[in-house]
């Protein structure tokens, strides 16, 4: 019968491969007889090879594998298949010595594995291009399948047309839309095995161990598994065998101890015997009645049930679901130490290092290095002479090639030779392949056999019948159910009907097949049923009742973090009516909780919102019901309250801080291959979802959580806290077609349709600062309270993602956005207890900088191959002129495309910025206030530049604490004229490679245009005093002081990096930077309570800087200055005036290294140059006029240096002298 010889090969197949005392014949009789039972089966050392991981089996065994097949009553009593006992032992590749012989037959075994995958993967697309109608694919279906018996040299045109018939009706059917879906055999077949299977799993256990990478501290990790079963039961869930009659299906199963463990300090087995460390691994098995507690456990024993109800006749109901599952696991405890943590990190390094020195195992030595030191030596010059230096010469060699040529050849004619053979090739013929196929690698053997199969269609010549495996041509069993077609183009509709099953008339009789077919409940004149889009079809629903993971120094000691999820459900509901998948996911609630402090263990992040709703729900479908798009996606969470606490967050840099430098390079490689591939296929889905103009209806609606600063870092009742509360968050898609309903009449309008659009809004953002004893909690729902720094604020965000990948007129993504208001009010008191709370709390201690120095981790950019390094001499003889030519082409269109496309285009705007700063007395009261109006940004980033404009309409300083009662006093004001900017600043940043550098930009890296139109100045006496009297009180002095020595700092670094810069950089004719800098008008104007004293006006400041290599120009001009005694009854009221067109014009000019070297010698090359040009100032001397300018001036430094002694230095440096200083009374000394 069939059964028996599929069971057979798939038991061949995937047990064949990892046993090596596997009787293949024996295995066939026992499947014939009804029972197979395989016992003690060891498991070969290079069982992981076709993983490639750098690992070896020490010791491994099936314990007992028991198939029972009743082949009487196949279709009444049940399938049981029960796995007792697997047991594995694996250690790093470099535990085990090196044996040549079994390394070859390791590789041939992994080559011939690799060749057969490609070979399946070859035929599975053939057959799913076939069906597709895919041209290229099709000829490989011709490969496999067709058998077309032409003479050599002669063309049968009748076949041709048959094939191209063949392609032509599978393009058809792949065009017709999606028919009524059918109960097929296949589905009948899949549900009766379900029905009578029964499986049973039960003594796992798989441990990896390692002293290699820490000999000091040897680990053991492994996974342990008790049993897993899946059984048949009643309505009731109560075990049973399920007669005949039975409609619907239950099965129930279940999960009991599956854990994993890292221990740290183990004891190796390795260096046990094989039966000593099977026995030990089959008595080291956590279960419930068997605790281990010398296991250090990362997830904590795991219990599971699941329940499955399958009705197979639901589809025609319409009642209830097909398939229904129910997933229910208890609780999942993960738990992690200081010493599991570290020796991770050092089993990442080591898997680095196996990888890196597997190429050279054959060459290590058995030895230990001290007292065999030449013979290490001898092993690494070895390692690197054999493995790169003469294997590259040998492979490049003209006799190598030529020889590698004539294997291919001789490979591909016995290849095609077996292809053509009718029946099995002879022993020559077989040998000679195999011989060949030990020396060519994979790709060159896939080649030649492609070539083979391509060469075999031309000539026309009859193929034979194509084995892989003991399978049927067509790659498996089941194909040749639907791989055979009729021969007469009118009996499609016939074919159709017959695929199904016209492979089982050759394999089984008449009275098999129908037994067969009665048995599942199959006929072969099923009818179609179509499906209506609201039934539910299948059910899986998940729910995880409790998860905690736990963060501890040690196993017996307090947890630092404890972190707590209860009530994790997913539900995931089919309609294959309307082909919709529908997943909805809730958690209940969250907590985190920290390091125990004071009796009392600190709470950091707690669900605060409903009880009746889920904390977060998360709900995705694809082609839903209740939205007009392709996917729907919505996420709502309820708010989080988030406490910081310092005794926590430190020991946590604590836990995480490894002692040493970390390599980069170590923590990346074992992941920069996964997140590459994850990012590439994120980004493959994306620009399918892009082509393939899918909708997604995206809602997305997170609560306002909040986040608690209390002081000293510990949180109690009685603490003064800071709040930071984060507003409520909204991300909702745009519906296009309300956007507008009618058909877009220009092309604007069908760009602007071409994006698709997100809103995004963020509503109560507010800063609060409470005392102790506040209601802080009211004062966060009020719009504006005594406990506000920051009032609740909205912002505003507009997303777009273009559908068109490449077109210039269209920007890849635009962000355009806008703040309203954004209020900062503060009192004096406020500032100093908030500075206080800050400074109270303990940070982490800043650890030992790492070992690894910055020169150490090459970039990989600067990476390449070991034949790069060859000479250039030998590389040209493979290169050509036209391949060079056509490279810089190809890479110069590229750049001009990149350089055109806008990445980004942003827009922002902050309407309002108001900064009041008050005094806090029995009420706050307003002293000054900052206001900024209109504060805007655009810019656009592309492939090679970036460009920004900034502006800024109105700057306001008002002294609102005047006595009297009377309206506040504009310290600072900008002009009021309408649309007219205060501010302009333009930014542009080019690439010196990008294709537009000199022609758009000038050769200039940096560009910065800053322009000012007018600002005035109030300086009142009494306003002045008393402002900076309350700013010296409100800034404690310790900021002031940490804060300029931050500034000192940071002039030094800026200019080291300049300096660095100059340096690194000889770029001729190439600007790193240019400042255009103007100012329109400078209005200040004096007074006091009583008059103003003096008006003074300075216009027509022009600046610029040009920055070069081996040039650097500063230009400066001032074109007006005006001094007016504002006292009306003066004769001579302009007290300073400008006679001509400047004030003065300053150009500089430094020429860093002129001098240096043979330019020392030139007298016509000079360090700098300076050019000064001073105009006519008129000065009329008016005594009361001077003296009431002095007594203001006098009164403000007064005041000031009694605040805070100190004198003022311009230029030069404070220890190696001074270049001018001015001090009050003093004189100016030139040095």
């Amino acid at each position: 019968m069939v059964f028996e010889s599929l069971v057979s090969d798939l038991l061949n197949r995937f047990i064949g491969d990892y046993v090596e005392n596997l009787d293949k014949s024996q295995l066939k009789i026992g499947i014939w007889g009804g029972n197979v039972v395989l016992e003690n089966l060891r498991v070969k050392e290079n069982a992981l090879s076709e993983f490639d991981v750098p690992f070896k089996v020490k010791a491994g065994q099936i314990g007992k594998l028991t198939l029972k097949i009743p082949w009487k009553n196949l279709y009444g009593d049940a399938v049981v298949a029960t796995l007792d006992g697997l047991y594995l032992l694996v250690v790093p590749g470099a535990t085990i010595k090196y044996d040549a012989a079994k390394e070859e037959r390791y590789q041939q075994e992994a080559k011939q594995k690799e060749l057969q995958r490609i070979e399946e993967a070859l035929q599975s697309a053939a057959r799913r291009a076939s069906q597709t109608g895919d041209l290229l694919f099709g000829l490989e279906s011709v490969v496999y399948k067709e058998q077309l018996d032409v003479p050599k040299g002669r063309k049968n045109p009748k076949k041709h047309k048959k094939v191209l018939k063949k392609l032509k009706r599978h393009e058809h059917k792949a065009d017709k839309p999606q028919e009524d879906k059918k109960d097929t055999f296949m589905e009948k077949l899949a549900t009766q095995v379900i029905k009578n299977l029964q499986v049973k799993i039960s003594s796992i256990h798989l441990r990896y161990e390692d002293d290699l990478s820490d000999p000091q501290r040897p680990l053991s990790m492994g996974v342990t598994l008790s049993e897993l079963s899946l059984q048949t039961t009643d309505e009731n869930w109560k075990l049973c065998i399920l007669n005949e009659a039975a409609k619907i299906i239950y099965k129930l199963g279940r999960l009991e101890s599956l854990c994993t463990y890292w221990n740290v300090n183990s004891p190796m087995y390795y260096r046990s015997s094989w039966q000593d460390i099977v026995d030990q691994l089959r008595s080291e098995i956590s279960s419930k009645d068997q605790q281990l507690p010398h296991y250090q456990d990362i997830f904590k024993p795991i219990f599971a049930s699941a329940k499955i109800c399958i009705n197979p006749n639901a589809e025609a109901e319409l009642k209830s679901p097909k398939v229904k599952l129910q997933l229910e696991v208890q609780n999942i405890g993960i738990e992690m130490t200081k010493p599991q943590y570290l020796s991770m990190v050092e089993v990442l390094e080591s898997f680095d290092l196996m990888a890196k020195s597997a190429p050279y195992r054959k060459f290590r030595p058995d030895v230990p290095v001290s007292k065999n030191v030449k013979v290490w030596w001898r092993y690494a010059f070895n390692s690197i002479m054999e493995v790169h230096i003469r294997r590259l010469s040998h492979m490049w060699s003209w006799s190598k090639i030529q020889q590698h040529r004539e294997s291919l050849k001789v490979y591909k004619a016995a290849y095609k030779s077996k292809l053509l053979s009718q029946n099995k090739p002879g022993p020559d013929t077989e040998k000679q392949i195999q011989d060949l196929e030990k020396t060519l690698d994979v790709f060159n053997i896939t080649l030649a056999r492609q070539q083979a199969q391509m060469e075999v269609i031309r000539s026309g010549q009859k193929l034979a019948g194509k084995k892989a495996g003991g399978q049927k041509q067509g790659g498996g069993f089941f194909s040749g159910w639907f791989g055979r077609k009729a021969k007469k183009e009118e009996q499609e509709v016939e074919e159709d009907k017959e695929s199904e099953t016209s492979g089982l008339d050759q394999l089984m009789t008449a009275e098999e097949k129908e037994k067969l077919y009665t048995a599942i409940g199959y006929s072969g004149s099923s009818h179609n049923l179509a499906l209506p889009k609201q039934y539910v079809g299948a059910i899986i629903t998940f729910q995880l009742l409790r998860t905690s993971v736990t963060i501890r120094e040690q196993r017996d000691v307090p947890e630092i973090l404890n972190i707590q999820m209860v009530n994790l459900s997913t539900r995931i509901s089919q309609r294959p009516g309307a082909q919709a998948v529908r997943v909805e996911a809730a958690l209940e609630h969250w907590y985190v909780t920290g390091l125990q402090q004071r009796g009392a263990v600190p709470s950091l992040i707690a669900s605060v919102g409903n009880s009746s709703s889920s904390l977060l729900t998360v709900v995705f479908e694809l082609n839903p019901e209740e939205s007009s798009g392709d996917q729907l996606l919505k996420i709502h969470s309820q708010p989080v309250e988030i406490i910081y606490d310092a005794v926590t967050v430190n020991s946590m840099v604590e836990f995480f801080k490894t002692g040493k430098g970390v390599d980069l390079e170590v923590l990346t490689s074992a992941t920069l291959s996964k997140l590459e591939e994850i990012k590439e296929k994120t980004a493959a889905g994306l620009s399918h979802v892009i082509e393939t103009r899918k909708v997604l209806d995206l809602k997305i609606d997170l609560k306002p959580s909040y986040l608690i600063v209390p002081k000293s870092g510990f949180y109690s009742s009685e603490s003064d806290l800071l709040i930071v509360d984060f507003g409520s968050f909204q991300l909702y898609s745009v519906d296009q077609s309300s956007r507008s309903s009618s058909s877009p009449s220009s092309l604007e309008e069908i760009m602007d349709r071409a994006y698709e659009r997100y809103d995004v809004g963020l509503r109560k953002v507010q800063l609060l600062y409470s005392k102790s004893g506040e209601a802080w909690k009211t004062a966060r729902l009020q719009s504006s309270s005594a406990q506000h720094i920051l009032q609740p604020m909205d912002l505003t965000l507009h997303l777009a993602k273009c559908m068109v990948e490449k077109d210039v007129r269209m920007p890849r993504f635009k962000v355009s956005g806008e703040l309203p208001l954004m209020h900062v009010r503060i009192s004096d008191q406020k500032i100093q207890n908030v500075m206080e709370l800050v400074e109270s709390i303990p940070l982490p201690t800043a650890g030992s900088a790492p070992s690894t120095t910055t020169e150490k981790v090459l970039p990989l950019a600067t990476m390449r191959p070991l034949t790069q390094s060859l000479g250039p001499a030998f590389l040209d003889a493979f290169e050509t002129d036209s391949e060079e030519d056509g490279g810089e082409k190809l890479t110069d269109l590229q750049r001009s495309a990149e350089e055109e496309l806008i990445n980004v285009h942003f827009k922002f705007e902050l309407r309002e910025v108001l900064l009041e700063l008050t005094r806090q007395e029995d009420q706050e009261k307003t002293v000054l206030s900052f206001n900024v109006s209109q504060l805007g940004a655009e810019g656009k980033l592309r492939s090679f530049d970036q460009s920004v404009a900034a502006y800024l309409r109105r700057v306001a300083v008002d002294y609102c604490d005047v006595p009297g009662g009377s309206g506040p006093l504009h310290l600072i004001n900008s002009s009021q004229q309408q649309d007219s900017n205060l501010l302009k600043v333009e930014f542009i940043k080019a690439d010196p490679n990008g294709p537009s550098f000199q022609t758009m930009f000038s050769n200039t890296e940096q560009t910065l245009k800053v322009e000012v139109s007018s600002l005035d100045f109030l300086l009142h006496t009494k306003a002045l005093l008393a402002t900076i009297s309350y700013l010296n009180s409100t800034v404690p002095p310790r900021l002031s002081t940490t804060r300029d020595q931050d500034a000192e700092k940071q002039v030094q670094k800026t200019q080291q990096s300049w300096t660095e810069s100059k340096g690194s950089k000889d770029g001729s004719g190439i600007f790193r930077f240019r400042l255009f800098a103007m100012l329109g008008c400078f209005h200040v104007e004096v007074c006091d309570d009583c008059c103003s004293i003096a008006d003074i006006r300075v216009q027509g400041v022009d600046a610029s800087v040009f920055m070069q290599a081996k040039e650097t120009e500063v230009f400066a001009r001032l074109r007006d200055i005006m001094v007016t005694d504002a006292n009306p009854k003066t004769v001579h009221r302009k007290a300073v005036s400008i006679v001509g067109e400047e004030v003065f014009s300053f150009k500089l000019s430094l020429f860093p290294g002129a001098t240096q070297g043979d330019g020392y010698r030139d007298m016509s090359k000079v360090d700098g140059k300076v050019t000064l040009s001073l105009g006519c100032i008129q000065i009329i001397y008016l005594h009361k006029f001077f003296m009431s300018l002095l007594v203001s001036s006098h009164s403000n430094t007064h005041t000031h240096t009694q605040g805070r002694k100190s004198h003022f230095i311009i230029g030069g440096d404070h220890k190696q002298g001074h270049f001018l200083r001015t001090i009050l009374g003093g004189s100016a000394k030139l040095q």
